[in-house]
C-alpha cells in the first residue's frame, strides 16, 4: 500500500515520508504515555515490541506503576497515547493540505488514524481497553482472562 506502483521519483519521496511518518507516529504514542505518567511522578517499567496473539504487532510501554495512580490518572495515562497521535494527525493533516500536498504524508496520516481507532476499541489488551477498566474502576490484571468478566 506504501510502496509506489512506478518508480518516479515522486511516488519514492511519497513512500518514504509515509514510512517516516508512521515510525514517528509510534514514538509520538508511546512517548506520551512514558511523559504522562513521569508526569504524575511514576516510572515505567519496560518498553519494547510484542506480537499481540502472535500476529499483530505492537510496540509497548509497561506501566505497571500506573495502577498505583488513581483512576481519573490512570484514564489519562492510557488515553495520553491516543490524544497525541489525534492531535499531531490532525496538524500534519492541516500542514499538509496547506503546504506541503505530499500524498505520502496524506496516507501515512490516514493510516494512523485506522491504527488509533483500532487501539481505542476496547479489545486486545489496547489503550481503549485499559481506559475502559480504569473508568469502571477494575484493576487490570497482567493477563485478560485474570480480569473479571463484565456483569
Amino acid at each position: 500500500m506504501l510502496l509506489p506502483t512506478s518508480t518516479t521519483p515522486e511516488d519514492s519521496s511519497a513512500a518514504i515520508a509515509a514510512a517516516v511518518y508512521l515510525v514517528f507516529s509510534v514514538l509520538i504514542h508511546e512517548g506520551a504515555h512514558i511523559l504522562v505518567l513521569r508526569g504524575f511522578g511514576r516510572s515505567v517499567d519496560r518498553v519494547g515490541f510484542k506480537l499481540n496473539y502472535r500476529v499483530f504487532p505492537a510496540f509497548y510501554v509497561r506501566m505497571n506503576q500506573s495502577l498505583l495512580l488513581s483512576r481519573q490518572e490512570q484514564v489519562i495515562v492510557h488515553a495520553a497515547g491516543i490524544l497525541a497521535n489525534l492531535a499531531t494527525n490532525a496538524l500534519l493533516l492541516v500542514g499538509n493540505t496547506w503546504a506541503v500536498r505530499s500524498s505520502g504524508i496524506e496516507v501515512a496520516a490516514h493510516l494512523v488514524f485506522i491504527a488509533v481507532a483500532w487501539n481505542v476499541v476496547p479489545i486486545l489488551n489496547s489503550d481503549g481497553y485499559r481506559v475502559l477498566l480504569a473508568l469502571a474502576g477494575v484493576d487490570a490484571a497482567r493477563t485478560l482472562p485474570a480480569n473479571p468478566p463484565r456483569g
